[in-house]
C-alpha cells in the first residue's frame, strides 16, 4: 500500500502542466498560493542532489553558492537560462505534469546525469515548475536505486526535508513499478541503518546542510 502517502488528485497537476504556466516567467511563481509554503531556496536531499523549482534553477548565486553545476530540467517547455554561456550541464526531460504521462521511462538517464554530477563533485539541481511533482519523482526514483530504498522510505527522506512534495497519482504507481523492477523489500522489511540515511540541518536560507557527525 501507500502507506502514509499523502497523493494528491486536486487540480494542481492539471494547473501545473498548462503550457502557458510552463513559458511563464519565473516571477509568475509569486502570486502562487503553494508560495508560503515553498521553500526559498533549493533543498538538499543529499549532500550533492538538490530538489527545486523553475525559479530556483535562474537564481545564479544560489547556483553558485551550493556549488550546482548540473541543471535536471523536468519540464517540456521551461528554458534552460544558462545553457549557451557553457558554465552548467543541462538534461531535459519532456514530461508534463500529467496522469497520461510516462516519466518512468527516463528514469535511467535521469539517475545517470545525477550519478555524473556526483561523480565530479558537482552539486546538481534537479526542478520541474513548482518543485513538488515532477522533481520530485525522479528524486525519490533516484534515492529508490542509488539507496535500495522502497517508495515509501524514499518518499519519506524527500517528505522530511521538503513537506510540500506531491507527485501526481499516476507518477507514484510509476514509482511503484519502479520498485518491483528494482526488486526491493517491502517498507516493512527495510531497516534503514545510520549510514545509508543522511542527517541535516536547515541553513539560514531552509536549505539542508549535511551534519558533519554523519558525513564521517
Amino acid at each position: 500500500g501507500l502507506g502514509g502517502l499523502r497523493i494528491s488528485t486536486d487540480c494542481l497537476s492539471d494547473s501545473e502542466s498548462d503550457a502557458d504556466r510552463e513559458l511563464g516567467s519565473a516571477t509568475e511563481l509569486e502570486g502562487s498560493p503553494l508560495l508560503g509554503s515553498q521553500p526559498a531556496f533549493p533543498v538538499q536531499i543529499l549532500p550533492y542532489l538538490y530538489l527545486g523549482c523553475a525559479k530556483d534553477s535562474t537564481n545564479l548565486d544560489i547556483l553558485e553558492e551550493y556549488g550546482i553545476k548540473y541543471i535536471l530540467n523536468v519540464t517540456p517547455n521551461l528554458p534552460n537560462l544558462f545553457e549557451n554561456a557553457g558554465e552548467f550541464k543541462y538534461k531535459q526531460i519532456p514530461i508534463s505534469d500529467h496522469w497520461s504521462q510516462n516519466l518512468s521511462q527516463f528514469f535511467p538517464e535521469a539517475i545517470t546525469f545525477i550519478d555524473e554530477a556526483r561523480n565530479k563533485s558537482c552539486g546538481v539541481l534537479v526542478h520541474c515548475l513548482a518543485g513538488i511533482s515532477r522533481s520530485v519523482t525522479v528524486t525519490v526514483a533516484y534515492l529508490m536505486q542509488k539507496m535500495n530504498l522502497s517508495m515509501n522510505d524514499a518518499y519519506d527522506i524527500v517528505k522530511m526535508k521538503k513537506s510540500n512534495i506531491s507527485p501526481n497519482f499516476n507518477f507514484m504507481g510509476q514509482l511503484l513499478d519502479f520498485e518491483r523492477t528494482l526488486g526491493l523489500s517491502s517498507p516493512c522489511d527495510n531497516r534503514l541503518t545510520a549510514q545509508q540515511l543522511y542527517f541535516t540541518t536547515p541553513t539560514n536560507h531552509n536549505v539542508f546542510q549535511l551534519d558533519p557527525l554523519e558525513s564521517t
